[in-house]
């Protein structure tokens, strides 16, 4: 948990720091993700922009375009894994919660549903590495994802929590986590890889 806590901290000094930027960015990532096809690139290009903040170089917002056409290969091919996953599983949560809810149902519901929250989580490592590999490999960074929540099962779970609840608390305080949750996440997500890469 103090790791976990030291992670989230230090996210929220870097977004105070780089507060303006940090907004552009992520009202950008906010449109694209309404737009679709523009998403999952920019979504990497997010995560690029807090990686360079959390390896202490030099970055701007126009390194944050710039990283849109560099990662847009790349983005898409993570893009279409996760619409695969992600229509499978909320497919499933739809098509149980139409059927008579008996206890086996509400059983596989929660199966599901956890299943998703697993998947997002995954995210949140596996674009960190997929920056930090030799070769932007979208299943090796999904792997190396996976093995990190693995081998780190209290501090994954630790950091989850504390992440939902400052972007719990960032709703009602004027709307924070949607004009900087997407950056938030993504520096936390880089600060949490890049730490325990450090450490082994």
């Amino acid at each position: 948990m103090p790791s976990a806590l030291r992670i989230i901290a230090a996210s929220l000094r870097d977004t105070w720091l780089d507060l303006w930027s940090a907004l552009v960015c992520n009202i950008v990532w906010l449109f694209a993700t309404v737009l679709i096809i523009p998403g999952p690139p920019v979504t990497l290009a997010l995560f690029y922009y807090a990686n360079r903040t959390v390896h202490e170089e030099s970055v701007n917002v126009t390194d944050f375009f710039k990283a849109i056409g560099r990662f847009w290969k790349t983005g898409w091919r993570w893009g279409i894994i996760n619409l695969v996953v992600l229509t499978v599983l909320v497919g499933d949560v739809y098509l149980s919660g139409n059927q008579t809810q008996s206890t086996l149902t509400l059983f596989f519901r929660g199966i599901y549903f956890t299943l998703i929250a697993f998947w997002l989580l995954l995210q949140v490592f596996s674009l960190p590495f997929l920056l930090e590999q030799e070769k932007p490999a979208v299943f090796q960074a999904l792997r190396n994802g996976a093995l990190m929540i693995g081998r780190n099962l209290f501090f994954s779970l630790s950091l989850l929590v504390l992440l939902l609840l400052v972007l719990a608390l960032g709703i009602p305080a004027f709307m924070l986590s949607v004009a900087l949750g997407g950056m938030f996440t993504a520096l936390v997500g880089n600060r949490a890889v890049i730490s325990r890469i450090q450490t082994q």
